[in-house]
């Protein structure tokens, strides 16, 4: 599945999903079907693992999360790590999980959102096999109120929006560009807001539908050849969030070899700083992508992830961020040649959550200013190996403490 093809998947998957929590017998045995082959979809680029169809008799979504949660036992308030989130019930990561059968109130904490969210369980089958990290009990929700399940929805519908419409086959990188566009209304000359090898998107309030076909020509700076190329609309956004414009993400169709790698050539300048600095409104280009993480500040290890990373610094998402000011540590380790980058860096802006606002994302901007030269160009090469890759190979990145020994994972 690729980026293009997700925000159609999702209406079509709400869709019926919508019905299906009102009422699972409206849903005809082809619509059942095509639900759960969506579903398989989803947890295939969610899990990055297909479920066996043969085997897979789970009636509800489940998404990847990073949630805490608290529920009492006979005597003791337990504090624990929920991994998986779904319509019917979580996993609760521990190692002490209790036995089958055992009833339950929770306790689930949306600190992004500043409220908690109470629901009863029952322990269904618990995990505590050789591997301690894979320690725990799934529980199924009972007993819930109409108020405990559409708060469970939307948490569950937001993760997998997130996930899906976040995860690009192409790294992007933010980028002010002339474009021109030619379609069946039309000729517009406008900018660029971001730029990858597999597309663009255009700010504008002229919008054009998703699907419609456009001819483009893109010019990028220095003595490189115009790029010329058919593209598709393949996003509409025309109530833009805090922070974001209205305008139209397109995708390459057709582009030449010479065009192609014009753009890969730009985008690897780009994140070089060797990028044309009247053209560009950054020191350092951000590459548009979400990367796993893990940084050391004030003697604690934080889990979390990167939603956009530069030569310069990285935008860390956390729900409790640190003041502007704090020292942290980080490592990457680059996807291909798997050497690991060690930098040092400073909070140099915080944001942090609004209740009121469920799109804005709390998190803090680090500096990477106190970072040797050495580790600054290897940096620089592992930017250049995600903007260059053509999507055809899967690359898992992650970003570890840097630290003597591996903290332990909560219980």
């Amino acid at each position: 599945m690729v980026e293009e093809s997700f925000s159609s998947l999702l209406e079509a998957f709400n869709t019926l999903n919508r019905r299906k929590r009102a009422d699972p017998g409206s849903l005809t045995q082809e619509e059942r079907e095509r639900w759960k082959q969506y579903r398989r979809e989803f947890e295939k680029v969610l899990f990055n693992r297909a479920p066996d169809a043969a085997a897979d008799t789970r009636e509800f979504l489940r998404v990847p999360v990073c949630l805490s949660a608290r529920y009492w036992t006979r005597n003791e308030l337990k504090d624990r790590y929920i991994p998986v989130l779904g319509e019917g019930g979580l996993f609760v990561s521990t190692v002490d999980p209790l036995p089958v059968g055992s009833l339950l109130d929770l306790e689930i904490e949306l600190t992004s959102k500043g409220v908690h969210v109470p629901v009863k369980g029952e322990v269904v089958w618990v995990n505590q096999g050789d591997d301690p990290a894979r320690h725990g009990m799934g529980i199924k929700f009972v007993e819930m109120t109409y108020e405990q399940k559409q708060a469970i929805y939307s948490l569950v519908d937001d993760t997998l929006r997130q996930h899906l419409l976040e995860r690009r086959r192409f790294a992007r990188l933010d980028a002010r560009l002339d474009v021109q566009f030619i379609y069946a209304e039309g000729f517009f000359e406008l900018k660029t807001d971001d730029l990858s090898l597999g597309g663009m998107f255009i700010s504008t309030e002229h919008l054009i539908p998703a699907g419609e076909k456009l001819r483009v020509v893109l010019h990028l700076p220095g003595p490189a050849p115009v790029v010329k190329a058919m593209c598709e609309v393949v996003r509409v956004v025309d109530e833009p969030g805090p922070g974001q414009a209205a305008g139209i993400g397109v995708r390459f169709l057709d582009m030449d070899e010479a065009s192609r790698r014009a753009i890969g050539n730009f985008l690897a300048a780009r994140v070089s700083g060797r990028g044309d600095e009247e053209q560009e409104r950054r020191r350092h280009a951000r590459v548009e992508r979400q990367v796993k993480l893990r940084f050391l500040a004030e003697r604690e290890v934080y889990t979390s992830y990167a939603r956009d990373i530069s030569a310069g610094g990285v935008f860390i998402h956390t729900a409790e961020p640190l003041p502007v000011g704090s020292e942290v540590l980080v490592s990457l380790v680059n996807p291909v040649t798997l050497q690991k980058i060690e930098l040092a860096g400073r909070v140099v802006r915080e944001v942090q959550p609004d209740p009121a606002d469920s799109r804005r994302m709390p998190g803090i901007g680090v500096s990477f200013d106190q970072a040797d030269e050495s580790n600054r160009a290897l940096l620089v090469e592992f930017l250049r190996e995600f903007v260059q890759l053509d999507g055809a190979q899967k690359v898992e990145t992650e970003v570890t403490a840097v630290e003597t020994k591996e903290p332990q994972e909560p219980a």
